[in-house]
């Protein structure tokens, strides 16, 4: 009786040491797949969203490991990321919602001309648009939005220099969303899209398109400006971009998983964006204007009135075109405003 009692305290003890340990299984790192299009290389890539994956990862209390793979080396096509994230395909991802018709549709306000005065403001005025529930998200069914970003305002860059509405008429230029490409429109040229930013420079180095509306961090991380030498300063409007999670896959986290997600999303997510991207403008722009092959143009007053007036129609079609679009349009001013 001795001999068998004995055995089953060993047996108790051996069940305790594993029923010890059984949490350590339970609560193993789950790994998040993050996928992007930008560059490892590129500073969005190295200081904003790697930078908030490691955040989130040590805010977990060891639940989760963000992984991250650029440049598309997890779904190569830009314009199918959102679609990827949506069907759970990637846990996380970086995306346009301009290069998906019918994503965040409220977001293209952002697109508009002479709104967006740098990528901080606007990221923290589109945050609180989506904060505040005045951007419902149509078409991010699935999605948690973690991140919504504006760029800095964009500029003219083209093949050929342009220094007036007839120099730019019947020219072929890319723009990234419905309302840019509708800007270009107003311009006398002709839209193009379909195009995503690793595509640009390629294109314009074949004479596919005759120009582009972009950034100065665009225009650099993917070669653009190594193809086109001519710059007009016009605040042509700026881009959109989100980072989301597939909310299935938020809504099976743990408890510490989701609060650090939470904790470095939204307004904090939004200030790492706007000033890093901020910081960089300058610096692209600078190093740019070393370079004596590229014209730098300003125009005239005259001829600026004549663009404000084409560009204030696009202004005005958002406004009709979308539902509740001049409250949104004055919210979205006034956020802007405050952010400022």
């Amino acid at each position: 009786m001795k001999h068998t009692f004995g055995k089953a305290l060993l047996s108790l003890g051996a069940a305790a040491v594993i029923a010890a340990g059984s949490p350590t299984v339970a609560t193993a790192q789950q790994e998040l797949r993050f996928t992007t299009s930008v560059p490892a290389n590129s500073f969005i890539y190295a200081n904003i969203l790697e930078v908030w994956a490691q955040r989130v990862t040590d805010d977990s209390e060891g639940t989760i490991t963000v992984r991250m793979f650029p440049a598309g080396t997890l779904g190569r096509d830009a314009s199918g990321h959102l679609d990827m994230l949506r069907n759970g395909i990637v846990d996380l991802a970086y995306f346009i919602p301009g290069y998906t018709p019918g994503a965040m549709t409220e977001a293209t306000i952002v697109e508009l001309p002479n709104v967006v005065p740098s990528a901080t403001v606007g990221s923290l005025a589109a945050t609180q648009m989506v904060d505040n529930g005045s951007w419902t998200g149509q078409g991010m069914e699935g999605v948690k939005i973690l991140g919504m970003f504006s760029t800095a305002p964009t500029l003219l860059t083209t093949s050929e220099p342009v220094t007036s509405l007839e120099d730019v008429a019947n020219m072929n230029l890319r723009g990234a969303g419905p309302t840019l490409l509708a800007s270009i429109e107003a311009l006398g040229a002709t839209p193009v899209g379909g195009l995503t930013a690793p595509q640009i420079a390629e294109a314009l180095s074949r004479g596919l398109l005759d120009g582009t509306i972009n950034e100065w961090v665009a225009l650099t991380i993917f070669g653009i400006s190594q193809t086109a030498h001519n710059h007009l300063n016009v605040n042509m409007g700026a881009s959109a971009i989100m980072v989301g999670m597939n909310r299935q896959t938020y809504d099976s986290l743990p408890a510490a998983a989701q609060a650090a997600i939470d904790r470095n999303s939204g307004e904090a997510f939004a200030r790492l964006w706007g000033e890093e991207f901020d910081a960089r403008i300058d610096a692209f722009r600078s190093a740019a204007e070393q370079d004596a092959d590229r014209t730098f143009t300003t125009l005239s007053d005259e001829e600026q009135a004549r663009w404000a007036e084409r560009l204030q129609t696009v202004t005005d079609h958002w406004i009709e075109s979308t539902p509740n679009g001049q409250a949104l349009y004055d919210a979205y001013v006034a956020a802007i405003a405050a952010a400022e």
